[in-house]
C-alpha cells in the first residue's frame, strides 16, 4: 500500500526497556536500522528495515530510511498517513542537539510544503501512542514552535538630510516664536 503523507510524526530513539535513563544519543542508522530487523523484518523500497522515512544522528546527518510513500513502521495507525522522523537520543534524560534541530527544522519545512501538511499535524510520536516519545524533557508544542516564524523588529526608519533639516526648521520656528513673545 502506498503512504499518503498527511502527518509528520517526530520521534526519539528513547531508552532501552532495562534502562529507562539511558542515553542513546550515540545510536546511529545502522543499530536502528539492525534493531527494526529484528522486530519485524518489514523491509522499505530502499532496501532498510528502519520504520522511519527519515533518521536524525546527534551530529545532524540525516539518514532516508524509507521512501516518503513508502509503509512506515513507527506509528500504529498512522502508518499509511505520515512520515515518521527520528533524532537519535533519550529525550526523557537529555535534549537534541543543535545540530539535530536545525536538520529536522528542514525537514520539516520540506515536507510540510512538499505535501501541503498544516503546522497542527506536525506532532510528537506521545499524541497517537501511550509512550512520553519524543521525550518528556520536550513540551507537547516543541517541534510546531521550532517552526514558527518569530518576526524581527522592524528599526525606526533613518530620516533623510532633508526631514532632519525640516525638524530643524521647525524647531527654529518654534523657538522664534518663543523670542518673539518674550519681547
Amino acid at each position: 500500500m502506498k503512504n499518503n503523507p498527511q502527518f509528520l510524526i517526530v520521534h526519539h530513539t528513547g531508552a532501552s526497556e532495562t534502562n529507562p535513563k539511558e542515553d542513546t544519543s550515540h545510536h546511529t542508522f545502522e543499530i536502528v536500522n539492525a534493531w527494526h530487523k529484528k522486530l519485524w523484518n518489514f523491509k522499505s523500497s530502499l532496501g532498510h528495515y528502519i520504520g522511519y522515512q527519515y533518521f536524525i544522528d546527534k551530529t545532524g546527518k540525516v539518514t532516508q530510511g524509507r521512501a516518503d510513500t513508502d509503509e512506515g513502521a513507527h506509528t500504529l495507525g498512522k502508518n499509511l498517513s505520515s512520515i515518521g522522523i527520528c533524532l537519535a537520543g533519550n529525550f526523557d534524560v537529555t535534549e537534541p542537539t543543535k545540530e539535530q534541530v536545525e536538520a529536522l527544522k528542514v525537514i520539516l519545512k520540506a515536507k510540510m510544503s512538499q505535501y501541503g501538511i498544516p503546522l497542527k499535524n506536525v506532532v510528537p510520536h506521545r499524541q497517537f501512542a501511550n509512550k512520553s516519545c519524543y521525550g518528556s524533557k520536550l513540551s507537547d508544542e516543541w517541534v510546531q514552535n521550532l517552526l514558527k516564524v518569530k518576526p524581527v523588529p522592524t528599526p525606526d526608519p533613518v530620516p533623510s538630510n532633508g526631514a532632519i533639516v525640516d525638524e530643524i526648521k521647525t524647531h527654529l520656528q518654534a523657538v522664534d516664536t518663543l523670542l518673539g513673545k518674550i519681547k
